[in-house]
């Protein structure tokens, strides 16, 4: 998978959503499991990426879970949040890498209420750093997407969030940019594109296209970092 391993790349993925549970009047994200196409970065193949999210039973605990291997390696994503209405408040997000003949892994756990995230790579404590009370994280932060679109937010006014990485707390800006047709291996969709807001002009970008007619499922992203281009396409649903 070449340097599929060096970093998280999944984490800008949505999916469609069921018969949803609500609050109040509006619908949040029910359980899911699909696949999509992930290519770029050097790897000369397409590699299917599984995605998951369910309810863990007696809670009100969410997990969701990306997962993609083939004989060179393994990424695997998981996150755990509650929900806030749309927001996923985060509890925890961790990664696992193998390929290239080395493992990695690390865990991010989130305390809301004392207002600490604390990250551990390969067992041992790698950074603390401050969080507020409606953090989320790099993978959850999609979900907050795909529920604001899928409740009407459709105008030109930025969505931002507290997001959680590996490195700090940042907030992190998303606008609708325009309409198109998208062909995809799942078929054909009429999408909503957005873009991610960024200060600087260093030429990274982050774009994403959603189809209403799906619940609002990411059905393409592609993100550009500084040269490094990867692009995701749903494949079946």
């Amino acid at each position: 998978m070449g340097r599929l391993f060096l970093r998280p790349v999944f984490a800008l993925l949505l999916v469609t959503t069921m018969a949803s549970p609500s609050w109040g009047d509006r619908q949040v994200i029910a359980p899911f499991s699909h696949t999509y196409n992930f290519s770029g970065a050097g790897v000369p193949f397409s590699i299917k990426a599984e995605r998951t999210l369910r309810a863990l039973p007696g809670t009100d605990v969410w997990e969701m879970q990306i997962r993609a291997r083939n004989l060179l390696g393994e990424i695997r994503e998981t996150t755990r949040f509650r929900w806030d209405s749309c927001l996923p408040i985060s509890e925890y997000y961790g990664y696992y890498r193998r390929g290239l003949g080395r493992v990695r892994e690390a865990a991010l756990t989130l305390d809301q209420a004392a207002g600490q995230a604390v990250l551990h790579r390969d067992g041992a404590l790698y950074r603390e750093f401050a969080i507020t009370d409606n953090t989320t994280d790099i993978l959850s932060q999609t979900l907050a997407l795909q529920c604001l679109l899928e409740n009407g937010r459709l105008d030109d006014e930025p969505m931002t969030f507290d997001v959680a990485s590996e490195r700090r707390l940042e907030p992190m800006t998303y606008v609708v940019t325009g309409r198109e047709s998208l062909r995809t291996p799942a078929g054909r969709f009429q999408t909503i594109r957005l873009e991610r807001l960024r200060d600087d002009d260093s030429g990274r970008r982050t774009l994403l296209w959603f189809a209403p007619e799906l619940g609002h499922t990411l059905v393409k992203m592609i993100q550009d970092d500084d040269g490094d281009a990867y692009e995701l396409v749903l494949r079946s649903r």
